[in-house]
C-alpha cells in the first residue's frame, strides 16, 4: 500500500475516486465528478490531493485546499475517505500525516476540516493528530 499525491487524471481513477465519495457521502444520484473536474483539481496548484494505493487502485484520498489570504495562510481538508474494504488499516492516519505534511510545506498557518458527527472513527482520528473542535455557526448556500 503506497500514499502518493495524485498528479495525473485517468478514467480508473477517476472511477475509483467516484466510487470513494458515494461511500463518503452516501449520495449514488448522478452527481459525480467528471474526467474534466479531476483534471481541473491535479493541475490546481492550491489543491494538493492524496491517495491510498493498493496497486493501481485508489483505496482512499483525501484534499487539502491552500487559501491564501492577506496577512494569513490556511487550508482546509475534505472528503477524507478510506474504502469500506480497506478500513482499519491506518490509510486514514497516513493520508492525513501527508496533508499535515503538506499543509507544513506550504507554510499554512493552520488547517480546518469539517466532519458529520455520526463518523466516529474520523472524529476519533482527528483528535488524536491534534485538531480541536472550533465553535462556530455553518452556513451554507446552495446556488
Amino acid at each position: 500500500m503506497e500514499i502518493v499525491q495524485l498528479k495525473k487524471e485517468s478514467k480508473s481513477a477517476l472511477d475509483d475516486i467516484n466510487n470513494l465519495l458515494i461511500q463518503l457521502r452516501g449520495d449514488t444520484s448522478n452527481n459525480r465528478g467528471s474526467l474534466n473536474d479531476l483534471h481541473e483539481v491535479v493541475k490546481n496548484q492550491n489543491v494538493v490531493m492524496v491517495v491510498a494505493k493498493d496497486g493501481e487502485r485508489i483505496v482512499g484520498m483525501g484534499f487539502l485546499y491552500l487559501i491564501i489570504h492577506v496577512g494569513r495562510r490556511s487550508g482546509h481538508v475534505e472528503d477524507v475517505v478510506v474504502d469500506k474494504d480497506y478500513r482499519g488499516q491506518g490509510l486514514g492516519e497516513r493520508i492525513m500525516k501527508d496533508l499535515i505534511g503538506a499543509a507544513r510545506k506550504n507554510k499554512l498557518e493552520t488547517i480546518y476540516l469539517t466532519s458529520k458527527p455520526e463518523r466516529l472513527a474520523a472524529n476519533h482520528l482527528y483528535q488524536k493528530l491534534g485538531f480541536a473542535p472550533k465553535e462556530t455557526n455553518v452556513y451554507k448556500l446552495s446556488l
